[in-house]
């Protein structure tokens, strides 16, 4: 084995490059080729590595492979781009030798590899001139600062890969591979409620002061629509979205520990949420929005919807007041509204609201205005019972397949 591959062995701070597949099976052919080894096992570990570099990277380019690992890589640096890893010059110099290692396996390419070969085995020249290829285009020394920047600015592992998240019971962050692609170019009218949220966004953004917004309105209204479209228009700022269940409430103070020191911005999203005058996942959010010791990370805010006022079911028990104290019965429903700095309301559309929705969406997908459109759009609400700018979609899509 060669002084580079030996040397490879002690890297420390990118240690999880060396346990990738891809990466281990090429070390390993490497240290092959460069022994004495026999061509039959040699090859065999050509192939092994091939197979994986196929399966993992479409265009076969093995240097955007291990560039991507490295840019994403969760270590030492990448988690804290903190004041005592920028302070301490030996893990710096350390990480600087290491990434100067993973130069030196691209001294081999595909071409050089077969010329190699054939001059150890000329009597496998047919065998070797047909040997799976792979590609290093575009290789170039990994510089250790732009990696730097680039672990400050973009985060790592999944944050860097995904935009959106969701923060499950097992306090797990997954990432949404397919997020919705719908931007507000897709949502009509609502506009004073756009532009509030654009404005809290990007207020947030931009490092200042920012509210939690509770969007609360009817059914198919476009609440969740819109926080999702927000995404898609500031995601070239790194904005990234967190959704959390209600079951998960309990556990947003692990999250926010996960989030904390991450140089992005997250949207924490809970959507249609209510819960039951006992429910238990009640006061975990409210500790979260406010009343709780532990300071909310200045990189999260919190958007949630929901389809009551005050996100509490309430009973004719409740509104009666079998409590001795009513008022406090009442004051504790509306204390969880109460700690959203902003409170967005989406209502029910009127007739010609909902078909100014109907002609704007016609719009988009080409479909003519006319005064028989109209009708069959207004005869589809009524039909549903309710007219939204959901009913409003549904209805062109229904029009557009019966053409």
């Amino acid at each position: 084995m060669s002084d580079t591959l030996t040397s490879l062995l002690l890297v420390s701070i990118f240690k999880n490059i060396l346990n990738d597949e891809v990466i281990a099976f090429y070390i390993r052919f490497l240290s092959l080729f460069e022994s004495n080894s026999s061509f039959e096992i040699t090859l065999k570990s050509y192939s092994d590595f091939i197979s994986k570099l196929y399966e993992k990277q479409d265009n076969q380019n093995l240097y955007l492979y291990l560039k991507k690992l490295l840019y994403t890589d969760e270590n030492l640096i990448s988690k804290g781009c903190s004041s005592c890893i920028k302070e301490n010059e030996q893990i710096l110099n350390t990480a600087r030798y290491e990434l100067k290692l993973f130069d030196n396996l691209f001294k081999y390419d595909y071409v050089k590899i077969k010329e190699i070969f054939i001059k150890k085995f000329p009597e496998k020249e047919e065998i070797i001139l047909h040997l799976p290829s792979f590609s290093i285009d575009g290789f170039r020394n990994f510089d250790f600062d732009e990696l730097l920047e680039s672990y400050k600015k973009y985060g790592y592992g999944i944050f860097s890969c995904y935009t959106a998240f969701k923060f499950n019971e097992n306090k797990e962050i997954l990432p949404i591979k397919y997020f919705d692609s719908i931007t507000f170019s897709d949502l009509k009218n609502y506009e004073y409620q756009k532009n509030i949220i654009k404005l809290n966004t990007k207020a947030f953004l931009e490092g200042k002061e920012a509210n939690n917004i509770l969007l609360y309105g009817d059914r198919g209204c476009g609440k969740s629509s819109t926080v999702k479209a927000l995404i898609n228009e500031f995601a070239d700022y790194n904005l990234k979205i967190i959704q959390v269940y209600k079951e998960s409430f309990i556990y947003l103070f692990d999250l926010y520990e996960k989030l904390r020191n991450l140089p992005l911005k997250f949207i924490i999203f809970a959507d249609d949420i209510s819960f039951e005058e006992d429910d238990k996942n009640f006061s975990s959010i409210k500790a979260v929005l406010e009343g709780s010791l532990t300071e909310k990370p200045s990189n999260t805010v919190i958007y949630a919807t929901t389809n009551r006022m005050h996100m509490v079911k309430e009973s004719f028990t409740s509104r009666e007041g079998s409590e001795i104290h009513y008022n406090d019965t009442i004051d504790e429903m509306v204390s969880l509204s109460d700690r959203f700095g902003i409170m967005l309301t989406f209502s029910l559309l009127n007739k010609n609201e909902y078909l100014d929705i109907v002609s704007k969406i016609a719009n988009d997908c080409c479909v003519p205005v006319c005064e028989n459109l109209m009708k069959k759009a207004e005869e589809f609400a009524v039909l549903k019972g309710i007219r939204t700018p959901r009913v409003a979609r549904q209805f062109i899509t229904d029009y557009i397949a019966e053409l």
